[in-house]
């Protein structure tokens, strides 16, 4: 892990090969999907901008429940670092959105319906306003990609932005440290 120091990495290996054993021992586990009258995608995405004081990096992270299950998530720690938090608001985005669109293909082959436009929860309005504004402004230029990826699958009706007050941000336990 990038936040664990060189020195204590061994018990992490060793929790985690424990971990890995466990699993290969039980294959019979595996999600245990509640009861839900549909099989509706939902995901939220969150960013910590900067809060590393030693690199400044950002950690984005996004959360996909199916129905009222939670199905995949994913936290990281960004490579590079942004000098704007829109960039790195948009660059989650663009990864939860991939991530709903190769789900709702999936589902789509298992002849699972699913409700489009997939809601996607975002506690950023300048992420929203960036992706439902088809005009390009010298500030935004430099997401250029990662925005007409995001809005192409807004038109083609693939997901729905929708704001979600930061109380309320599911994905902010992925990006923040617990207190």
């Amino acid at each position: 892990s990038q936040s664990v120091p060189k020195n204590s990495r061994e018990p992490h290996m060793k929790a985690t090969i424990h971990v890995l054993r466990y699993l290969k021992g039980e294959p019979s586990l595996g999600i245990l999907l509640n009861r839900s009258p549909t099989f509706d995608l939902l995901g939220y995405y969150d960013v910590d901008w900067a809060p590393c004081p030693r690199s400044r990096k950002s950690v984005s992270g996004f959360v996909v429940f199916l129905g009222n299950t939670l199905i995949t998530w994913k936290s990281k720690k960004q490579v590079t670092i942004s000098l704007s938090s829109a960039k790195d608001e948009y660059r989650s985005m663009r990864r939860l959105v991939a991530e709903l669109s190769w789900l709702s293909k999936l589902l789509h082959e298992h002849t699972i319906t699913s409700i489009t436009p997939i809601p996607v929860k975002c506690d950023n309005p300048a992420a929203i306003y960036i992706a439902k504004n088809p005009v390009f402004h010298e500030k935004t230029k430099y997401i250029e990609v990662n925005c007409h990826f995001v809005r192409h699958k807004l038109m083609e009706g693939l997901i729905k932005l929708t704001h979600v007050p930061t109380k309320d941000q599911l994905a902010d336990m992925l990006t923040k440290p617990l207190t």
